[in-house]
Protein backbone atom coordinates (compact mmCIF):
# COMPACT_ATOMS: atom_id res chain seq x y z
CA UNK A 1 0.00 0.00 0.00
CA UNK A 2 2.83 2.51 0.40
CA UNK A 3 3.71 2.40 -2.94
CA UNK A 4 0.49 3.43 -3.93
CA UNK A 5 0.64 6.51 -1.72
CA UNK A 6 3.93 7.21 -3.29
CA UNK A 7 2.38 7.31 -7.06
CA UNK A 8 0.95 10.26 -9.03
CA UNK A 9 -1.75 7.53 -10.53
CA UNK A 10 -3.92 5.22 -9.71
CA UNK A 11 -4.57 2.08 -12.68
CA UNK A 12 -8.55 1.85 -12.66
CA UNK A 13 -10.74 -0.58 -14.34
CA UNK A 14 -11.80 0.60 -17.69
CA UNK A 15 -13.46 -1.73 -20.48
CA UNK A 16 -11.53 -5.13 -20.46
CA UNK A 17 -8.57 -3.66 -19.52
CA UNK A 18 -7.29 -0.84 -16.83
CA UNK A 19 -6.30 2.55 -17.67
CA UNK A 20 -3.85 5.07 -15.98
CA UNK A 21 -5.66 8.00 -14.20
CA UNK A 22 -3.75 10.74 -12.31
CA UNK A 23 -4.52 11.31 -8.60
CA UNK A 24 -4.89 15.15 -9.10
CA UNK A 25 -7.59 14.56 -11.81
CA UNK A 26 -9.91 13.48 -9.17
CA UNK A 27 -12.88 15.44 -8.54
CA UNK A 28 -14.40 13.16 -5.78
CA UNK A 29 -14.99 9.90 -4.75
CA UNK A 30 -18.70 7.91 -4.18
CA UNK A 31 -19.21 5.16 -2.06
CA UNK A 32 -22.33 2.55 -2.27
CA UNK A 33 -21.45 -0.04 -0.12
CA UNK A 34 -18.70 -1.84 -1.63
CA UNK A 35 -18.62 -0.24 -5.02
CA UNK A 36 -17.29 3.56 -5.73
CA UNK A 37 -17.41 5.84 -8.41
CA UNK A 38 -14.22 7.44 -8.72
CA UNK A 39 -14.76 11.08 -11.10
CA UNK A 40 -12.76 13.15 -12.97
CA UNK A 41 -13.73 15.71 -15.36
CA UNK A 42 -13.69 13.07 -18.13
CA UNK A 43 -15.07 10.03 -17.33
CA UNK A 44 -16.09 8.05 -13.88
CA UNK A 45 -14.77 4.58 -13.05
CA UNK A 46 -16.94 2.11 -10.75
CA UNK A 47 -14.83 -0.20 -9.09
CA UNK A 48 -15.32 -3.07 -5.97
CA UNK A 49 -13.36 -1.31 -2.92
CA UNK A 50 -13.68 0.38 0.16
CA UNK A 51 -13.95 4.27 0.78
CA UNK A 52 -12.01 3.65 3.69
CA UNK A 53 -9.07 2.25 1.35
CA UNK A 54 -9.43 5.05 -1.01
CA UNK A 55 -9.43 7.74 2.35
CA UNK A 56 -5.77 5.71 3.33
CA UNK A 57 -4.20 6.26 -0.36
CA UNK A 58 -5.17 9.65 -1.32
CA UNK A 59 -3.29 12.80 0.03
CA UNK A 60 -4.44 14.16 2.98
CA UNK A 61 -3.88 17.75 2.04
CA UNK A 62 -6.07 17.73 -1.20
CA UNK A 63 -8.65 15.10 -0.41
CA UNK A 64 -10.73 14.79 2.57
CA UNK A 65 -13.80 12.25 3.16
CA UNK A 66 -16.88 14.99 3.98
CA UNK A 67 -19.47 12.46 4.58
CA UNK A 68 -19.51 8.67 4.89
CA UNK A 69 -19.88 8.17 1.42
CA UNK A 70 -17.99 10.71 -0.04
CA UNK A 71 -14.33 12.13 -0.59
CA UNK A 72 -13.40 15.46 -2.12
CA UNK A 73 -10.72 16.67 -4.03
CA UNK A 74 -10.21 20.19 -2.53
CA UNK A 75 -8.62 21.69 -6.27
CA UNK A 76 -12.70 21.15 -7.39
CA UNK A 77 -14.58 23.01 -4.21
CA UNK A 78 -16.61 25.73 -5.55
CA UNK A 79 -18.73 26.50 -2.56
CA UNK A 80 -19.16 25.37 0.97
CA UNK A 81 -22.73 26.44 2.52
CA UNK A 82 -23.94 25.81 6.20
CA UNK A 83 -24.10 21.30 5.37
CA UNK A 84 -23.07 21.05 2.17
CA UNK A 85 -20.88 21.81 -0.57
CA UNK A 86 -20.38 22.15 -4.32
CA UNK A 87 -17.74 20.19 -6.15
CA UNK A 88 -17.45 20.67 -10.14
CA UNK A 89 -21.10 21.69 -10.10
CA UNK A 90 -22.28 18.70 -8.05
CA UNK A 91 -23.63 19.14 -4.75
CA UNK A 92 -22.78 16.79 -1.53
CA UNK A 93 -23.49 16.82 2.27
CA UNK A 94 -20.98 17.47 4.68
CA UNK A 95 -21.02 15.80 7.95
CA UNK A 96 -20.60 17.59 11.44
CA UNK A 97 -17.61 15.77 11.92
CA UNK A 98 -16.05 17.00 8.93
CA UNK A 99 -17.48 20.23 8.89
CA UNK A 100 -14.80 22.14 11.23
CA UNK A 101 -11.54 20.09 9.09
CA UNK A 102 -13.54 21.20 5.60
CA UNK A 103 -13.43 24.92 6.48
CA UNK A 104 -9.83 25.15 7.59
CA UNK A 105 -9.12 23.41 4.61
CA UNK A 106 -10.68 25.35 1.92
CA UNK A 107 -8.93 28.43 3.54
CA UNK A 108 -5.76 27.35 2.63
CA UNK A 109 -6.69 26.53 -0.65
CA UNK A 110 -7.96 30.12 -1.26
Amino acid sequence: MNQIMQREELMLPHGPGYERVPIQSIQYIESDKRLCKVVTANRSYTIYASIRGFEEMLSKGLFLRIHKRYIVSMDFVNFIGKGEIRVAGRVFPVSRKAKVELQEMFMKYR
